[in-house]
């Protein structure tokens, strides 16, 4: 277990940089619009986890980060920011080793790690910053124990503005939605991780509809590929690649994050 949290410290570490808040604030989808494949759910919660009463200093800064986090959203302010972005970097590097100590019982253990896995949700949506999907899918894949419900996982596996759609997760699945000019789109996401480091993404649409994907690419991706046919998108670790076209049936996206 120590050494899983030395890779959630090295994860926050890397990105701890502040440079203001750049808002992105985008939105859930319904979860009845998102499937799971069976293999990510088996890694998931039961939604009623996250009712279980702690109290311990642990959890209540991070009821205090989760309150702050969340008035964010709604007024933006670069120091503000900056002091949860220091408290959330603080928090990785010293408390969330404690989570390892033998005083904490397993549901206070659990109960915290899903309120850190909120917390990197909120900031996930508002800001767009690859390091907070990074510390989401260390807990989905790395962490020794289940920390994150169904409910979780959907609100942020993808996200969206209007026709902006945000592949925050990796995990095989599907969702659907309604596209602003009219008429259903279905993204398909494909892959085997963390057995391997690929993943595919393809589209069902009845007719062609344009739409910006943003598929996150994690800090520890390595000389990663993105790519439709012949067509070749920028991918750089710990950023977004970003695919602005029109999307016809059929269209499939390969993804190779270590190469």
């Amino acid at each position: 277990m120590l050494a899983v949290i030395a890779i959630l410290v090295l994860v926050i570490s890397c990105g701890n940089q502040n440079n203001g808040l750049n808002v992105i604030n985008s939105e859930s989808f319904p979860e009845k619009n998102i499937t799971l494949d069976h293999l990510v759910s088996q890694r998931l919660l039961p939604d009623s986890i996250v009712n279980m009463p702690v109290q311990n200093s642990l959890s209540e800064k991070l009821d205090e980060m989760i309150s702050v986090a969340g008035k964010l959203r709604k007024n933006p302010s670069d120091s503000i920011w900056n002091a949860i972005s220091a408290s959330w970097y603080d928090f990785g590097k010293a408390d969330l080793s404690l989570l390892s100590a033998d005083s904490l019982s397993n549901s206070e253990t659990t109960v915290i790690a899903c309120k850190w896995t909120e917390l990197n949700i909120i900031l996930l949506k508002l800001s767009g910053e690859v390091k907070f999907g990074d510390a989401i899918e260390d807990l989905l894949y790395k962490f020794p124990k289940l920390v994150m419900t169904e409910k979780q996982l959907k609100s942020i596996i993808y996200t969206h503005i209007d026709d902006q759609i945000f592949v925050n997760v990796i995990g095989s699945s599907s969702f659907n939605y309604q596209h602003t000019t009219g008429g259903t789109v279905k993204l398909i996401q494909q892959t085997n991780y963390p057995l391997g480091n690929e993943m595919s993404l393809t589209c069902e649409v009845g007719d062609v509809r344009y739409m910006d994907v943003f598929i996150r690419i994690p800090s520890w991706a390595v000389n990663p590929t993105v790519t439709h046919g012949n067509v070749k998108y920028v991918a750089h670790p710990g950023e977004y690649c970003e695919i602005s076209r029109k999307w016809y049936n059929g269209d499939k996206i390969e993804v190779s994050l270590k190469n």
